[in-house]
């Protein structure tokens, strides 16, 4: 386990800007993902009356915050928040399979079940190559 003299020691280190190069692919990518999830939602949210509205918002915020809670670490590279995330998107991805199984939403189910698998995956080999490199456990 690494050893830390200081928090600002271990804050430094853990910037995005001083990640080695797989590991900052790998978090950019799962940002990338993130943020569609967070677009999806919102074209989903849109389509549930067929034209966007202060109803369409009220659902869009709901079904965005609790991935909104996590924007902060996962910018600032916090591999306990990236755990977290990994528990919250498998909730994502049963909604997903559950709105697959509804007449006429196979797309919209699967779009957000493939983007909650995608994201999932990303952070697991983002916790995996960050507790190898660093040599930290969680």
């Amino acid at each position: 386990m690494a050893d830390f003299s200081s928090k600002e020691e271990f804050v430094n280190m853990t910037s995005s800007s001083t990640l080695p190069a797989s590991i900052e692919l790998l978090r950019k990518s799962l940002l990338a993902a993130y943020y569609a999830l967070l677009a999806y939602f919102l074209v989903s949210a849109a389509m549930v009356f067929g034209e966007f509205r202060p109803a369409s918002l009220v659902i869009w915020i709901i079904q965005i915050t609790p991935l909104l809670i996590f924007a902060r670490g996962l910018h600032y590279a916090n591999l306990r928040t990236y755990c977290w995330v990994s528990f919250v998107i498998l909730l994502y991805f049963m909604h997903g399979v559950l709105i697959a199984f509804q007449p006429g939403q196979f797309w919209l189910g699967l779009v957000e079940a493939s983007l909650s698998t995608v994201i999932f995956v990303l952070l697991i080999l983002f916790i995996r190559q960050y507790r190898v490199h660093y040599q930290v456990s969680l």
